[in-house]
Protein backbone atom coordinates (compact mmCIF):
# COMPACT_ATOMS: atom_id res chain seq x y z
CA UNK A 1 0.00 0.00 0.00
CA UNK A 2 1.26 3.54 -1.07
CA UNK A 3 1.74 6.25 1.18
CA UNK A 4 -0.82 9.20 0.31
CA UNK A 5 1.72 11.58 0.02
CA UNK A 6 3.97 9.77 -2.08
CA UNK A 7 1.92 8.65 -5.19
CA UNK A 8 3.03 8.44 -8.30
CA UNK A 9 0.42 9.88 -11.03
CA UNK A 10 -0.45 7.44 -14.22
CA UNK A 11 1.76 9.67 -16.59
CA UNK A 12 4.75 9.41 -14.80
CA UNK A 13 4.97 5.67 -15.28
CA UNK A 14 5.17 6.06 -18.64
CA UNK A 15 8.19 8.72 -18.26
CA UNK A 16 9.70 5.96 -17.01
CA UNK A 17 10.55 4.51 -19.70
CA UNK A 18 7.28 2.29 -21.42
CA UNK A 19 6.91 5.40 -23.93
CA UNK A 20 6.23 3.56 -27.50
CA UNK A 21 4.49 5.67 -30.59
CA UNK A 22 0.66 6.25 -30.23
CA UNK A 23 -0.86 3.64 -33.19
CA UNK A 24 -3.86 6.11 -35.09
CA UNK A 25 -6.61 4.23 -36.63
CA UNK A 26 -6.72 4.13 -40.31
CA UNK A 27 -8.21 7.49 -40.83
CA UNK A 28 -5.80 9.14 -38.72
CA UNK A 29 -2.56 6.99 -40.57
CA UNK A 30 -4.18 8.44 -43.81
CA UNK A 31 -4.50 11.65 -42.70
CA UNK A 32 -1.10 12.51 -41.34
CA UNK A 33 0.51 10.80 -44.60
CA UNK A 34 -1.52 13.02 -46.70
CA UNK A 35 0.12 16.31 -44.80
CA UNK A 36 2.94 15.81 -46.60
CA UNK A 37 1.14 15.54 -50.20
CA UNK A 38 -0.48 18.91 -49.04
CA UNK A 39 3.23 20.54 -48.28
CA UNK A 40 4.19 19.09 -52.04
CA UNK A 41 1.24 20.71 -53.23
CA UNK A 42 1.31 23.99 -51.91
CA UNK A 43 5.36 24.33 -53.06
CA UNK A 44 4.04 23.07 -56.54
CA UNK A 45 1.68 25.77 -56.61
CA UNK A 46 4.15 28.94 -55.47
CA UNK A 47 6.72 27.81 -57.91
CA UNK A 48 3.40 27.80 -60.71
CA UNK A 49 2.64 31.03 -59.70
CA UNK A 50 6.03 32.48 -59.58
CA UNK A 51 7.16 31.18 -62.95
CA UNK A 52 3.48 32.16 -64.44
CA UNK A 53 4.60 35.89 -62.91
CA UNK A 54 7.90 36.19 -64.43
CA UNK A 55 6.72 34.96 -68.02
CA UNK A 56 4.31 37.18 -68.11
CA UNK A 57 7.02 40.20 -67.01
CA UNK A 58 9.71 38.71 -69.58
CA UNK A 59 6.86 39.22 -72.73
CA UNK A 60 6.31 42.28 -71.31
CA UNK A 61 9.90 43.34 -71.40
CA UNK A 62 10.56 42.12 -74.98
CA UNK A 63 6.92 44.09 -76.50
CA UNK A 64 8.54 47.23 -74.63
CA UNK A 65 12.40 46.82 -76.30
CA UNK A 66 11.60 45.54 -79.37
CA UNK A 67 7.87 46.09 -80.65
CA UNK A 68 5.85 49.14 -78.77
CA UNK A 69 6.85 53.21 -80.08
CA UNK A 70 6.19 55.94 -78.22
CA UNK A 71 2.85 58.81 -79.63
CA UNK A 72 5.55 61.51 -81.11
CA UNK A 73 5.97 64.40 -78.21
CA UNK A 74 3.18 67.07 -79.34
CA UNK A 75 4.65 70.63 -80.18
CA UNK A 76 6.33 71.13 -77.11
CA UNK A 77 8.74 73.75 -78.46
CA UNK A 78 6.23 75.68 -80.28
CA UNK A 79 6.59 79.62 -79.15
CA UNK A 80 3.37 80.21 -80.70
CA UNK A 81 1.28 81.97 -77.57
CA UNK A 82 -1.55 79.97 -76.82
CA UNK A 83 -4.85 81.52 -77.66
CA UNK A 84 -6.40 81.97 -74.15
CA UNK A 85 -10.04 83.08 -75.30
CA UNK A 86 -11.05 79.25 -75.75
CA UNK A 87 -10.12 78.45 -72.33
CA UNK A 88 -13.15 80.49 -71.11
Amino acid sequence: MKAAGRQVPATAEKLNGDMRRPSYPGELRAKHANMSTKIWVKVAMAITYFLCVSVAAFILVIYYVFFWTPDPPHNITSTAVPNRTDCL
